[in-house]
C-alpha cells in the first residue's frame, strides 16, 4: 500500500485496533484510564474536514464494583466500534486528499471490513499462541527440574480418559501424580431365557439336572485403588455376589445315589464377600520391574488375565473354568514381573499357595503354585489397531491339602450362568486325588482394524491320582496312582460392525499383565429430543458381533470326565467405556464314556455390564 494511503486511512485503523484489542488486557490489569489519550488523525484536504483532535477516555476512578467496570469497558469498546466504522466510511482521494467511493477507495486498495477482522483475528490468535507456548514451557521446565514427592500433598479431582485399568474413571490425584486415589466398582446382572437340554442329559446316568431359566448377579464388586509415594501401587477389591458356596455340595446336583435332583437345593446356598484384587507392590524396581504381594493372578492364560470388565463374551472359555476357576482365579502370594523399555516383551513369574476356595487363604505345608509367563510383540502398528501378540504360560503346583490328601477339581460349567455358582449347571467334571499338576498355555491375539482373533490351548497333567470322582461316581473311587492327562482349547473371532478395534494393554503396571483392554466407541451413545431441522440427535455407539468355538477333554483311562464342545455367538453394544449390553446364545453337546447323558444343551443369556 503506498505511503500517502497509509497516512490518509490505514494510521487511523490501526491505532483503533490496537485500542480495541488492549481494551481487555488493560482493564484486566484494573489500570485507572481504560483507553489512553490518543490523538485520532483525520486526514485534511476538502472543505470543512476536522482537523486531528485527541480523544479523551474518560476520567475512571477504581471502583470495586464489578459490573460498573464491565459496562464501562463496554461502552468504550462500543464507542471504538463506531469510530472505526465512520473511519472505514470516510474514504478519502489518495490525491487531492478529498472524499471518494468505498469502492474507489477498495479498488485502490483501502483498508476494508475484512482487513480489520483479518487484524483483530491475527492480533488474537498471536496472543492465545504466546500463553500456550509459555504454558507449554513452564510444563517443560517443570518436568525438567523434577519434583519432591510429597512436596504437593493437595488432590484435585478429575475424569480420566486412558486406556488401561487406570482409564475412564474418577481420580483425586496429587500435580505431580505421586499420590493417586480411586473408589469404583462394577456391577454385571444376568439374564438367562430359553434355557433346555436334552432329556438325556438333563435326566441320565451322570447327568447335569434341569437347564433353568434364571437372574443372576454376576458380579457385584467394590473396590479402592490407587498410588502412594509415586512408585507404590495398590488394590483392595471384594466380590459381594459371587462367591456362594453350597453347603451340601453334590456335582452337577446329584443325590448320593447319583441321580439328578430335579429341583435346585437353595437352602443349601449361602453367600460371603470375598476378595479378589487385594495387594499392594513396589513399582520401577531396576531390572524386576514390579513386586506384588496379596491375593493376585497368577499370571498365566490370556483369557484369565483379561478383566472381566472387558470380556468378550458373558463368560470367559472353558478352560479357564477348568483350570484357572476353582478360586475364583485369584491366589495369595508375590508376583514379579516387567515389560521391555518399548513394551513389546514382557515376563512375570509368580510363587502363589494352592487353593481350592475364593478367600484368600490357604493352610497346610508344601502347597504351592510356581506360575509363569513370557508375552512378545512381533508386530504392533497405530496404537495395536494392527497387531500380533504371542505368549505362553506354564505352571507347576503341589495339590491343595488343606483337606487332608492333594485335591484337583477340574469341572465344565455352562457358559451361560443362570444362577449362583453352587447351583450352575456342571457338563464335565473329574475331582482327581493326587501329588501335584503341570500345565503348560501358548496365547495367541490379533487386531485387524476391527477384526480381532483369539486363541488359547492349555495341556494340564496330574500326577499320582490314586482317587478320582465324576458325575458317574459321586463317592470316590480308589486306584493305582496313575497320571491323568487333559486339555481344553478355544478360538474365537470378532468384528466392529462400527469400526472401532480391541484395545490392547501393554503393562503390569497397576493390572493384571499385557491383555485386551477397555473398549471406546468413536462416538457414545445418545439420543435426546430435538427441535425444527434438528430432529432427534442420535448416536448409536460400538457394535460388535463375535462367535466363539471350545472344546474340553477331561476324559483319560479310567477316569470319565467328559468331553464338551460348545459353540457361542455374540452382540455387544458398547454404549460408553463403562457400560455395555451383552447378548450371548450358547449351545453344546457332551459325552461321557459309561453314562447315559450324552447329547445337546442350549439358551440365551442377557449382560448388562457397568463399571466405573
Amino acid at each position: 500500500m503506498p505511503t500517502a494511503r497509509l497516512n490518509a486511512l490505514g494510521r487511523p485503523l490501526v491505532c483503533g485496533l490496537v485500542l480495541l484489542a488492549g481494551a481487555p488486557f488493560v482493564a484486566a490489569q484494573q489500570a485507572p484510564p481504560l483507553i489512553p489519550n490518543v490523538p485520532v488523525i483525520v486526514p485534511t484536504g476538502a472543505p470543512g474536514t476536522p482537523q486531528a483532535q485527541p480523544l479523551q477516555a474518560p476520567a475512571q476512578a477504581r471502583s470495586d464494583d464489578l459490573q460498573g467496570r464491565i459496562e464501562r469497558l463496554e461502552r468504550q469498546n462500543q464507542e471504538l466500534i463506531e469510530m472505526l466504522k465512520a473511519i472505514q466510511n470516510r474514504p478519502v482521494n489518495h490525491a487531492l486528499g478529498g472524499p471518494i467511493s468505498t469502492a474507489t477507495a477498495s479498488q485502490a486498495g483501502g483498508v476494508t471490513k475484512d482487513d480489520v477482522q483479518k487484524l483483530v483475528g491475527d492480533y488474537l490468535k498471536q496472543k492465545e499462541d504466546k500463553a500456550k507456548a509459555d504454558e507449554e514451557a513452564k510444563k517443560k521446565e517443570q518436568a525438567d527440574r523434577g519434583f519432591v514427592v510429597g512436596q504437593n500433598l493437595g488432590l484435585v479431582g478429575q475424569y480420566t480418559t486412558g486406556l488401561g485399568s487406570g482409564g475412564y474413571q474418577p481420580w483425586l490425584e496429587t500435580q505431580d501424580k505421586a499420590y493417586r486415589f480411586h473408589v469404583g466398582g462394577r456391577i454385571q446382572p444376568d439374564v438367562t431365557f430359553g434355557a433346555r437340554g436334552d432329556k438325556a442329559v438333563e435326566q441320565g446316568k451322570g447327568g447335569t439336572g434341569p437347564f433353568l431359566e434364571g437372574f443372576n448377579f454376576r458380579r457385584a464388586r467394590l473396590e479402592v485403588d490407587g498410588w502412594v509415594h509415586e512408585n507404590v501401587d495398590y488394590f483392595i477389591e471384594f466380590d459381594w455376589a459371587n462367591t456362594p458356596f453350597n453347603t451340601g455340595v453334590k456335582p452337577g446336583n446329584l443325590t448320593p445315589a447319583g441321580t439328578p435332583t430335579g429341583t435346585q437345593p437353595f437352602s443349601n446356598i449361602l453367600n460371603a464377600p470375598a476378595p479378589t484384587d487385594v495387594w499392594a507392590g513396589v513399582n520401577y524396581i531396576p531390572v524386576l520391574g514390579t513386586l506384588r504381594v496379596g491375593n493376585l493372578k497368577p499370571p498365566i492364560g490370556l483369557d484369565h488375565l483379561t478383566s472381566s470388565r472387558f470380556l468378550d463374551f458373558m463368560e470367559r472359555s472353558i478352560g479357564f473354568d477348568t483350570y484357572y476357576n476353582r478360586n475364583n482365579g485369584f491366589e495369595p502370594g508375590f508376583m514379579i514381573a516387567n515389560t521391555t523399555e518399548n513394551k513389546l516383551a514382557s515376563y512375570a513369574i509368580s510363587a502363589t499357595r494352592t487353593c481350592n476356595g475364593p478367600f484368600g487363604f490357604d493352610q497346610g505345608g508344601g502347597s504351592w503354585d510356581y506360575t509363569g509367563r513370557l508375552t512378545w510383540l512381533p508386530y504392533f502398528e497405530d496404537n495395536g489397531r494392527y497387531m500380533v501378540h504371542l505368549g505362553v504360560g506354564a505352571k507347576y503346583q503341589r495339590l491343595d491339602t488343606s483337606t487332608g490328601a492333594g485335591v484337583a477339581i477340574l469341572n465344565d460349567r455352562w457358559l451361560i450362568r443362570n444362577t449362583q455358582s453352587g447351583l450352575q449347571n456342571v457338563v464335565s467334571l473329574a475331582v482327581l486325588q493326587g501329588i501335584d499338576q503341570e500345565m503348560i498355555n501358548p496365547e495367541f491375539f490379533m487386531n485387524i482394524g476391527p477384526l480381532s482373533i483369539q486363541a488359547e490351548y492349555i495341556y494340564s497333567r496330574v500326577n499320582g491320582v490314586t482317587a478320582f470322582s465324576t458325575q458317574l461316581t459321586p463317592a470316590a473311587v480308589k486306584i493305582p496312582s496313575t497320571t491323568f492327562n487333559s486339555q481344553t482349547a478355544y478360538i474365537q473371532a470378532l468384528y466392529f460392525l462400527t469400526g472401532e478395534h480391541r484395545p490392547y494393554g501393554q503393562s503390569y503396571i497397576h493390572g493384571s499383565g499385557p491383555a485386551p483392554t477397555r473398549i471406546v466407541p468413536f462416538k457414545n451413545y445418545y439420543w435426546v429430543p430435538g427441535e425444527g431441522s434438528n430432529g432427534n440427535p442420535f448416536s448409536a455407539g460400538a457394535w460388535q458381533v463375535g462367535a466363539r468355538y471350545c472344546y474340553s477333554d477331561l476324559d483319560d483311562g479310567k477316569i470319565h470326565g467328559g468331553i464338551v464342545n460348545e459353540v457361542t455367538l455374540g452382540l455387544n453394544w458398547f454404549l460408553n467405556p463403562n457400560m455395555k449390553f451383552q447378548w450371548n446364545y450358547d449351545f453344546g453337546h457332551r459325552h461321557i464314556e459309561g453314562g447315559t447323558s450324552d447329547g445337546w444343551y442350549q439358551g440365551f443369556g442377557m449382560r448388562m455390564a457397568f463399571d466405573f
